[in-house]
């Protein structure tokens, strides 16, 4: 168990809302409704506490409240109850942070409801997701049940490696919430969102409003699609890590921590 984490997480308890048949859940640093908050969208493995560490940093600047996706396998189904039930919660304007999965998402969101949306960072993301579906067939996964597909993810988190503090702190992390907290159905579904989304098209906020940030050791997004958002979006700011692999938020914290304080550095 992540000790650290299960601290940060009794010290922000998580709400759960239901919306358009789902239940999401949010955790907030800050309930003062007159603070604009900045939102966090988490990739398909793991929930919205993979971020634990950044938020435990950023609170002391800026509201924070991340998220995690109910198990619903459609993007499109995704972006529409998200944008509900920060509505619902009171989070009418908000500033956007997401990662893979969350970064699609974040980019559906500001191309739907541009006029809520203040800034957004994409990290470790795609605007195609062409390069996964031609490695995992969607109907395959779909035909795998949801106990078996954990049990693969289990597995593969277990033979990680542990040689450094974050690299141990990564694989802590990622076993205390998958399987757990993140359930087998909403692991898979995540996916499957993933493997249905369509191509993007652009996001067109001043280029000061947005930023993309990626590691060059990802090995999830290739290098082809991690160029082609940094192509799409060249006049950004844009964040390129060295090291963090796909969880940078995890495995290059400091990096990934003041890449956010910069661009989210006031409300």
């Amino acid at each position: 168990m992540n000790s650290n984490l299960a601290d940060f997480q009794g010290r922000f308890p998580a709400t759960q809302w239901v919306t358009l048949g789902s239940t999401w859940t949010l955790r907030d640093t800050d309930q003062d409704a007159t603070r604009v908050p900045l939102v966090m969208l988490p990739g398909a493995g793991g929930t919205g506490d993979t971020f634990y560490r950044a938020i435990d940093t950023l609170r002391e600047r800026r509201r924070v409240v991340s998220v995690s996706y109910p198990a619903v396998d459609d993007v499109n189904h995704l972006a529409s109850g998200l944008l509900v039930v920060l509505a619902k919660a009171g989070i009418d304007h908000f500033d956007l942070f997401g990662s893979s999965l969350g970064g699609y998402l974040a980019q559906l969101c500001a191309l739907r409801e541009p006029s809520r949306v203040r800034r957004v960072m994409f990290a470790n993301t795609f605007l195609d997701a062409t390069w996964l579906q031609r490695k995992i067939p969607r109907n395959a996964l779909m035909a795998k049940p949801a106990d078996e597909h954990l049990a693969v993810t289990l597995t593969q988190l277990r033979a990680l490696p542990e040689d450094t503090a974050a690299k141990s702190d990564f694989k802590r992390t990622m076993l205390h919430l998958v399987g757990t907290d993140q359930t087998a159905e909403m692991a898979k579904a995540s996916l499957l969102a993933v493997l249905g989304a369509s191509p993007l098209p652009e996001v067109e906020f001043p280029a000061s409003k947005l930023a993309v940030l990626d590691a060059e050791d990802d090995p999830v997004v290739d290098e082809p699609t991690r160029q082609a958002m940094r192509d799409r979006y060249a006049a950004s700011a844009q964040y390129r890590l060295t090291t963090g692999g796909h969880y940078p938020a995890l495995l290059n914290p400091d990096a990934f921590q003041a890449a956010l304080l910069e661009h989210f550095r006031s409300e």
